[in-house]
C-alpha cells in the first residue's frame, strides 16, 4: 500500500470557474474540499470551507449554472465560511472525478484549491490502483506527485514520518513543559529525561519538527 501525495495542474479550459475566480483573488486563499458524495451520478453534493468572506464569493458563485443549490454556514468569521454545494457533473468535471474512482483507490480529503490555479491531494492504494489513477487523468489535466511513502496512515497521520527515537524524544520534550508556553524545560532537561548528550536530543527535535512542520503545511 502507498500514499502518494499530488498537484493537479489544469489548464484553462479544464479549470472550475470558482477555481479560477480563487486564482484571481488569492486574499481568499486555498479553498478546501472537505468531504463529497462519493456516489458518481449527475450531480455531486461538496462540502467546502472558504478561507474568505462571503462577499464576492457568493455572487461569484451564483453565475455558475452548473451550481444547483448553495447553502452556505449562517456564521461567517475572519477564518472564511463552510459551504454546501450541490452540482451538475460536466463532461469536464466528470472526467477528472472518474480517474480517481477506482474501487481500489481512497482520496483523502481535503481536496486543496491552490491560488495558484492547482490542486493537491493524497491518495491510498496499492501502487497498480493508484498508478491507473493517474494514467486515466483527463488531457488538459498535469499531474505531478509531490511525494511517496509507504503505508496508509502517512495520508492522515502527521508523524508518520518519524521514527521511533524521534517520536520518544518528542513525547519527553512535551512531558518536560518544553513546547509550553512559556518555555518551562531546556533541551537540557529533556537530555536529561532520554539519559542522553544535550546536541542528541537537539539534533532529535530538530528533525522531529522539520518533519512535523512540512507535514503541517504539506510541503508547500
Amino acid at each position: 500500500m502507498k500514499t502518494l501525495a499530488l498537484r493537479l495542474t489544469p489548464d484553462e479550459a479544464s479549470t472550475h470557474p470558482m477555481h479560477a475566480f480563487v486564482a484571481e483573488h488569492p486574499e481568499f486563499g486555498p479553498t478546501r474540499l472537505l468531504q463529497w458524495n462519493p456516489r458518481i451520478g449527475e450531480t455531486n453534493i461538496l462540502l467546502f470551507h472558504i478561507d474568505g468572506p462571503p462577499e464576492p464569493f457568493l455572487p461569484a458563485l451564483d453565475g455558475v449554472g452548473t451550481a444547483e443549490v448553495v447553502e452556505p454556514s449562517a456564521e461567517s468569521t475572519v477564518d472564511g465560511f463552510y459551504l454546501y454545494v450541490r452540482e451538475r457533473l460536466t463532461d469536464r468535471d466528470r472526467g477528472l472525478v472518474e480517474a480517481f474512482a477506482d474501487e481500489n483507490v481512497v482520496v483523502v480529503p481535503p481536496v486543496v484549491y491552490d491560488t495558484d490555479g492547482s490542486m493537491r491531494f493524497s491518495v491510498v492504494g496499492t501502487g497498480d490502483a493508484v498508478g491507473g489513477a493517474i494514467d486515466r487523468t483527463p488531457e488538459g489535466v498535469d499531474v505531478s506527485v509531490r511525494r511517496v511513502r509507504s503505508g496508509a496512515g502517512a495520508a492522515v497521520d502527521p508523524g508518520a514520518g518519524l521514527t521511533d527515537r524521534q517520536r520518544e524524544v518528542v513525547a519527553a520534550a512535551v512531558e518536560a513543559g518544553y513546547y509550553e508556553e512559556p518555555r518551562e524545560a531546556t533541551v537540557v532537561d529533556v537530555a536529561e529525561r532520554l539519559d542522553c548528550a544535550p546536541s542528541t536530543a537537539a539534533e532529535h527535535i530538530r528533525r522531529a519538527e522539520s518533519t512535523l512542520v512540512r507535514g503541517a503545511v504539506d510541503d508547500r
